[in-house]
């Protein structure tokens, strides 16, 4: 899990102090005034909390890199429901976030991540790739907005583009025993192969598909989520080396033409049922976990065993985060430090007073 949070900003692993504020956005054109006094605000809150924390250090390169923020426009009137924003001495990054946040910032030695982990796990922000037989789309979601990703013109949007002189007028390769005499033609050995080179192109189509996405650099770090018919999705699966392919969860339809609202209203219901799997399952090792006498709803306990390594798994309350919660942050870092799980979840009593829940790696 920390892999996936670190390998979006390399360089949050470097030493701070850090400088993090989550702002929620409307993205409306004619509040861009209120969302930047509400990281106008944040920022001056930052501003005195950096000094009085870390009176050693040099607060003007924070400053150019959160003025630069400030001022750039665009990046006010994007796409996404909220911004991340993420600074130390030497670097500075935003990022989006399609999930509801309040207003805060955070001054401490390390990131505060736990906004990245709920986003992570809700899968709101991904990219879906319609896939037929012989063409394919891709379009980026976020929360529940879609839009047609814009490919370059060598993109191998279609089996003809891919395959080229490859395949014949239609659209079935040359040779393999194919044989052609006048108007007619012939197969070697009675070999149906109408349907075998039908195959073949396909699964040749399907193997540029995949090394085009792999090298396509202009894509960002997300999720993958293939929609496309089962027999197609098997045959992608088999040859596809995509790392941020999504092989759990699948939408088996047909991408009917490319229609951009049945391919979002298709996704949704299968992502929202996704999510509800997931959410069971957690509770569902809880309950478990609790029979075997392996949860810790202690926070000093948790705090200490977190250090130890001894934490699988941390659930941690919602309604933490919507304080300034440093401690939460400082536990969930040492859990990903030691190869352990994060998740925040809404708010529910089997969580404890504490709202703070970990399965712990063996019984203590």
């Amino acid at each position: 899990m920390k892999k996936r949070i670190f390998d979006q900003l390399s360089w949050l692993n470097q030493p701070g102090p850090f400088i993090t504020i989550v702002v929620p956005s409307t993205f409306k054109v004619n509040e861009l005034a209120k969302d930047r006094l509400h990281f106008k605000n944040l920022m001056k809150e930052a501003h005195d909390e950096f000094h009085q924390k870390y009176p050693e250090h040099n607060y003007e390169p924070y400053e150019r890199f959160l003025n630069d923020f400030y001022h750039n426009r665009e990046l006010w009137v994007g796409g996404a429901h909220s911004l991340i924003f993420i600074v130390n001495e030497k670097h500075a990054d935003v990022m989006r976030l399609s999930l509801d946040v309040q207003p805060t910032s955070y001054v401490d030695d390390a990131p505060h991540i736990l906004p990245f982990i709920e986003d992570m796990q809700r899968l709101s922000h991904f990219y879906i790739l319609a896939l037929n037989r012989d063409a394919f789309k891709l379009f980026e979601v976020s929360d529940r907005d879609i839009v047609e990703v814009d490919l370059p013109d060598d993109a191998p949007t279609t089996l003809d583009k891919a395959l080229g002189d490859d395949t014949n007028p239609t659209g079935f390769q040359y040779g393999s025993g194919r044989v052609g005499q006048g108007d007619s033609s012939g197969f070697y050995g009675g070999v149906s192969g109408t349907r075998d080179e039908r195959a073949v192109d396909r699964k040749n189509y399907f193997y540029a598909v995949d090394r085009f996405l792999n090298e396509y650099e202009a894509l960002d770090n997300l999720q993958i989520e293939l929609f496309s018919l089962p027999e197609n999705r098997s045959e992608f699966l088999e040859v596809s080396k995509l790392i941020n392919l999504d092989r759990d969860m699948g939408v088996l339809s047909s991408p009917e033409d490319f229609n951009i609202k049945h391919i979002l209203n298709e996704t949704l219901k299968a992502t929202e049922a996704k999510n509800k799997r997931n959410l069971e399952s957690l509770y569902d090792d809880l309950d478990r976990y609790r029979a075997a006498q392996r949860v810790s709803q202690d926070l000093v306990l948790i705090k200490e065993k977190a250090q130890y390594g001894a934490i699988g798994t941390l659930y941690i309350s919602k309604e933490r985060l919507d304080n300034k919660d440093y401690l939460a942050n400082e536990i969930a870092m040492s859990v990903l430090d030691t190869g352990g799980l994060v998740y925040i979840l809404k708010s529910n009593l089997r969580l404890g007073a504490e709202k703070m829940t970990a399965l712990l790696r063996y019984k203590v």
